[in-house]
C-alpha cells in the first residue's frame, strides 16, 4: 500500500470583524448590561455583553446623514460603531438614537427591515462619539472560528428597558461588574475568559464617568491569547501591557 502523502498544514481561519458593547449606567453604583446566550448559540449559556458580527449594511455610505461624529473615523471604525448600536437593538431592544422628542425604544420585530431603514424612518441619528474604544481581542490562531472583536463602552443616560430577543439570548440584565465576577467565581454563572477580564477592567472604575475617562486615556493593546504547554498544564497567555493586571491563566492541568 502506498504511503499517504503528508497533508499541508491548514491555514488559520480569517478573523471576522465583530463589535461588543459594554453599555453602562448609574444606579446603586455602576451597572453594565449583560445577556445570557441561548444554549443553541455560540458560547452557549454564557453571560456576555451584547454584540455580534459587523454586517455589510453597517458599512453603507448611506449611514452618513444618520450619524453624528463620523468625521475622522476610518470606514472600519464607523462600521464597528454602527454595528454596536444595531446589536444592542437586536439583542436587547435598546435603541440608542439622537432624535427630537422623548427617548425612543421599540422592540425588534421578526422579519423587520434593516436597521438603517428603521433609523431613517424615525428621523433619528446615531452618535458615534458615544461608542468609546475599550478593548480589542482576536480569537487565538488555532481556533476553527475566529473573531476580530472590538469592545466599545457606552454610557446610558436615559431610562430604557432591556429585553431578551429570545433567539440569540434568553435573558438581559443590569448587573454591577463585581457582582458578575463574584457569580462567576462561585460557579453560578458561566463567564468566558475575555468577558471576565473586561469585567475586571470595568470594575476598576467607580462610576460611568470614571470608566469613560479611563477608556479615553488607555492605550488599546490588541489581545490574541496563545496557549503555552508547561510541566503542570496548559496556560492561556496574553500581553502583559494590555492592562488587565494578569498575563496568564491555567486553562487545564496535566493529568
Amino acid at each position: 500500500m502506498a504511503d499517504t502523502p503528508p497533508q499541508p498544514p491548514k491555514e488559520p481561519a480569517v478573523p471576522v470583524l465583530a463589535c461588543t458593547v459594554l453599555l453602562v449606567r448609574e444606579r446603586s453604583g455602576m451597572e453594565v448590561l449583560m445577556v445570557e446566550r441561548h444554549e443553541k448559540q455560540d458560547f452557549a449559556s454564557a453571560l456576555v455583553f451584547p454584540g455580534g458580527l459587523v454586517d455589510d449594511d453597517d458599512h453603507f455610505d448611506d449611514w452618513h446623514p444618520h450619524t453624528i461624529a463620523h468625521d475622522g473615523l476610518s470606514s472600519v471604525e464607523r462600521a464597528v460603531r454602527v454595528a454596536g448600536f444595531r446589536e444592542l437593538y437586536e439583542e436587547t431592544g435598546v435603541l440608542l438614537v439622537d432624535a427630537d422628542g422623548p427617548p425612543l425604544q421599540e422592540a425588534p420585530q421578526a422579519g423587520e427591515d434593516s436597521f438603517l431603514k428603521l433609523v431613517r424612518k424615525l428621523g433619528a441619528r446615531l452618535d458615534l462619539d458615544a461608542m468609546h474604544p475599550f478593548a480589542h481581542w482576536i480569537t487565538p490562531i488555532m481556533a476553527p472560528r475566529r473573531y476580530d472583536t472590538h469592545f466599545r463602552l457606552c454610557g446610558l443616560t436615559t431610562e430604557l428597558t432591556a429585553i431578551s430577543d429570545g433567539n440569540e439570548t434568553v435573558s438581559a440584565e443590569w448587573i454591577r461588574p463585581k457582582d458578575a465576577l463574584d457569580l462567576a467565581k462561585a460557579g453560578e454563572r458561566k463567564v468566558l475568559f475575555p468577558t471576565r477580564l473586561n469585567l475586571q477592567m470595568l470594575a476598576e472604575s467607580s462610576s460611568v464617568e470614571a470608566a469613560i475617562d479611563a477608556a479615553r486615556n488607555r492605550t488599546i493593546v490588541t489581545v490574541s491569547p496563545r496557549m503555552e504547554v508547561r510541566a503542570d498544564g496548559r496556560y492561556l497567555v496574553i500581553p502583559s501591557e494590555a492592562g488587565y493586571g494578569v498575563a496568564e491563566e491555567l486553562a487545564s492541568r496535566m493529568s
